[in-house]
């Protein structure tokens, strides 16, 4: 029976927990140059992982994935922890359900509040999943239809999950792969000086008024200024400490650390022009002025590797096992006889 969905994320004191751990922070892979034109909407936005809240609610709780179980319950497994009528559920049979939420969830059920909450979901969705079987609702064509979806998307995504984990990737194949896509795992130790102009004060956390910042002219002459004084021999590390105004690195001499090439990390917020000037630059070297949603940056390339297999092993992996997936699953539709009626569905499947 179809749980009630705004159970489990209806709740006011989870709720946010669970909206904020369903985001990510994204960095957009669009190559935008002129920054100047785009200052209200900094190329990170959250996107959501499910877009349809039945099916995620249902996968969470019935999925059998992941078998972790969360803080041990105080009572023995057998003890009955919730009567609802006849029905009884066990210490048990509750931890086997929080097991197979997603790890986020599973932390915070985890907590006293959290498995109080979880009961009183689990009470809630017992009650009325009675009343709809009084109604007789799992008769009904649409209801029907979700329960059919809800099964198959339930069992294509575990036996995706199996076909994927039985995927074998030998050390050939990752040398390989690593060699042929070098560029991609390239990385590069960055220096960066940021300085923040009026236009791009939503950035920054502060709450500093924008007409006490300097303006985009003046910003790009000052950074421009610092750029001089470092090519005619002033330390890099001491302008960003006494100059830069990003708040991550002007302690650190500017310093980045390692970023990557593509795959970047996303929350270090670099964007494509900004990855493409850094990776442009020889080592020692120090780069234009440029302008970005941060302000107006220079970086200073001080050092270029490549990662060894080993030390991306896992992620190579990964990328294998999803191209001999696809492969995989362009083989099943072949042998399985697949026609698609593109002009009904506008375009190739």
């Amino acid at each position: 029976v179809i749980p009630n969905c705004d159970g489990l994320y209806g709740w006011k004191n989870a709720s946010r927990r669970f909206q904020f751990s369903s985001r990510k922070i994204i960095v957009d892979r669009v190559a935008v140059k002129d920054f100047s034109k785009w200052r209200v909407n900094l190329l990170i936005r959250p996107r959501y992982r499910n877009a349809i809240r039945p099916v995620c609610v249902f996968l969470c709780l019935f999925s059998v994935s992941a078998v972790l179980a969360l803080g041990q319950s105080a009572a023995s497994p057998d003890a009955v922890v919730i009567t609802v009528g006849d029905l009884k559920i066990t210490a048990a049979e509750v931890d086997k359900i929080v097991a197979t939420l997603p790890p986020q969830n599973r932390q915070y059920f985890a907590s006293p509040a959290g498995r109080a909450q979880f009961a009183d979901f689990l009470v809630r969705t017992k009650l009325f999943v009675r009343e709809a079987e009084k109604r007789h609702l799992e008769d009904r064509e649409d209801v029907k239809l979700s329960m059919k979806l809800f099964r198959e998307s339930l069992l294509s995504r575990e036996v995706e999950k199996e076909l994927v984990n039985e995927i074998k990737v030998t050390n050939e194949e990752a040398k390989q792969f690593l060699d042929a896509n070098a560029k991609s795992f390239e990385q590069a130790r960055v220096r960066r000086i940021v300085v923040r102009s009026a236009s791009t004060s939503q950035f920054y956390a502060d709450g500093k008024p924008s007409d006490q910042l300097p303006t985009d002219e003046e910003a790009k002459a000052k950074a421009e200024d610092i750029r001089k004084k470092i090519t005619e021999g002033a330390d890099f590390e001491e302008m960003a400490a006494k100059f830069s105004d990003d708040p991550m690195t002007s302690g650190k001499g500017g310093d980045l650390g390692f970023v990557r090439r593509v795959n970047q990390d996303p929350r270090s917020l670099l964007t494509p022009p900004m990855l493409d000037a850094m990776f442009a630059l020889k080592v020692g070297e120090i780069s234009q002025v440029i302008q970005t949603p941060f302000g107006f940056e220079i970086f200073k390339l001080e050092e270029r590797k490549s990662p060894k297999v080993e030390e991306v092993r896992q992620e190579v992996d990964n990328s294998i096992r999803q191209q001999k997936y696809e492969t995989l699953y362009q083989e099943m539709k072949s042998r399985s006889g697949v026609k698609i009626d593109e002009a009904y569905f506008g375009g190739n499947a």
